[in-house]
């Protein structure tokens, strides 16, 4: 080996032994150094009843208006008192819409229109005893992929996954029994 070969397998040999020197001094750091926590973003509720406790609900969608009351034999269509309501369609309902949470919140709205809580795509009304809660779900933002949503008409506006709007968009359809084929 000529002394020019051999200088350079002595640099890159010392080279080698300095990237795996940092190498383990970088990994006895990382032990050392407490770990962060994860940012955690804020979430906030926008609505947490006790979904067993609603005796009427009113949902009024694009299609149509539709409002059924819980009575002794379960749940009934206010409009068609002949039509099957499928109870447990209807307790899934609330359920999914009984505890909703947001990342965003918006505070101190003035103008709702903006956020089309005006007119809104899905106004739901949930009764019972003395209560009421109304949930307005307004405009899709396309740039978030979410839709704003209020309670109560309070100044508040949040945003909300496109799944409460699949969650939230009902007709009476949604509700009725399936009726099963006889087979002979």
């Amino acid at each position: 080996m000529n002394k020019k070969k051999k200088i350079q397998l002595i640099v890159l040999l010392v080279i080698f032994l300095i990237v795996v020197l940092a190498f383990a001094v970088l990994k006895i750091y990382q032990k050392n150094v407490p770990e962060e926590t994860e940012e955690t973003s804020e979430s906030y509720l926008v609505i947490d009843i006790d979904g067993s406790e609603v005796t009427d609900i009113g949902i009024i969608t694009a299609d149509e208006t539709t409002n059924m009351t819980k009575t002794e034999d379960g749940w009934k269509c206010n409009e068609n008192s002949e039509l099957q309501i499928e109870d447990s369609k209807v307790e899934d309902f609330i359920e999914s819409i009984s505890t909703i949470t947001s990342d965003t919140r918006i505070e101190d709205v003035e103008d709702k229109e903006q956020y089309g809580l005006e007119e809104p795509v899905i106004n739901i009304t949930l009764q019972w005893e003395s209560n009421m809660y109304t949930i307005k779900l307004g405009d899709y933002n396309s740039t978030i992929g979410q839709y704003y949503i209020c309670i109560n008409d309070e100044n508040t506006v949040y945003t909300v996954e496109s799944s409460i709007y699949y969650s939230m968009n009902k007709t009476v359809d949604d509700f009725e029994k399936e009726e099963v084929a006889e087979t002979e």
